[in-house]
């Protein structure tokens, strides 16, 4: 079951009553209803066994998410009406891109709980449901073209779960992957050129670590994928929820309030895994530590890759888990 296309199937109500709405049952979450309001803003309805958590939890309201407990609801639905308690979360957009990142997120979550869920569980369950949502008021940490590159390199690797396991939880860390030993640094450049800036600690690191360099063209294209297509695709081969929510954070964490108008920017698919590249830290010119006045830091420099002989895979040899799933 895909909630994107329940939804559609669903008419938007001929009034202004903002508690009543056309809603629909979900055969796969029996505990659970899809339902639409009269602005057309997408409306779930979560049942839970009654154990007075409500009464601890606030009501919240944020730019994208209105999220009330134990609200009592009139529902239509399959030609009859209801009236019941539910937890009520509403996604206060018409923009489609954006209804698709909820539901596709709620639905993640939806199965995350168990098939009669407490009010404690549904509460727990969606608390983290609502940061990614809030982190989409605030402002970004990266440029739209670094997120989509450092998704094609999970969507073309062996295994995506390992991959985002070690995705970096905050965009401002050092490396985009980092599994201590095993750490991948993705680069992308939309001239065609492999000439990306780094900074000294990216090609620096410890004795005991190994970085990889994965190098991607990036061209922004009418007919390409965006983050949206990206995130389809990867969470198909997602099992782990926890893992799905992870990649939802970030993405929002990432965008922040510019995720509307970013999330519509589209690159050429086939030219960025066509040109994805893979280097040794050790093969790429650099301003070496030693070089770096003791009380210096963060030293950034461009270098350029285009005549360095790119590594083959399948010819390393680690005992880590990370390259292995690239």
């Amino acid at each position: 079951m895909n909630l994107i296309d329940v939804f559609l199937e669903i008419e938007i109500p001929q009034t202004e009553n903002s508690k009543l709405f056309n809603a629909t049952a979900l055969s796969d979450f029996t505990f659970a209803k899809l339902g639409v309001n009269y602005l057309g803003f997408p409306v779930v309805l979560i049942s839970s066994k009654l154990d007075q958590t409500y009464l601890s939890q606030k009501n919240i309201k944020l730019k994208y998410i209105e999220l009330t407990h134990n609200l009592e609801c009139k529902v239509f639905g399959n030609g009859k009406s209801e009236i019941g308690n539910y937890s009520v979360i509403i996604f206060k957009s018409n923009e489609k891109t954006l209804q698709n990142y909820f539901l596709g997120i709620t639905q993640s979550l939806l199965n995350a709980l168990s098939k009669n869920p407490t009010q404690k569980e549904v509460f727990e369950t969606f608390k983290n449901f609502v940061e990614i949502f809030r982190s989409l008021t605030e402002t970004p940490t990266k440029t739209i073209q670094g997120l989509w590159a450092e998704l094609i390199l999970i969507e073309q690797s062996k295994s995506p779960e390992t991959l985002i396991n070690y995705w970096h939880n905050i965009p401002e860390e050092k490396f985009d992957f980092n599994a201590d030993r095993e750490k991948i640094e993705v680069k992308s450049s939309s001239n065609l050129e492999r000439i990306h800036i780094f900074t000294a600690e990216q090609l620096n690191p410890s004795n005991e670590s190994q970085v990889i360099i994965a190098s991607i063209f990036t061209k922004q294209v009418s007919n390409g994928l965006n983050i949206l297509d990206l995130l389809d695709i990867i969470d198909k081969r997602i099992v782990e929820i926890e893992l799905k929510e992870k990649i939802y954070r970030i993405v929002a964490k990432t965008l922040g309030n510019t995720f509307e108008q970013t999330t519509k920017i589209k690159y050429d698919y086939d030219l960025a895994k066509n040109s994805l590249r893979f280097f040794r830290h050790q093969d790429i010119s650099k301003v070496e530590r030693i070089n770096i006045p003791e009380r210096v830091s963060e030293v950034k420099f461009k270098s350029d890759l285009t005549n360095i002989k790119a590594i083959d895979l399948t010819k390393i040899f680690t005992s880590g888990q990370l390259f292995k799933a690239i």
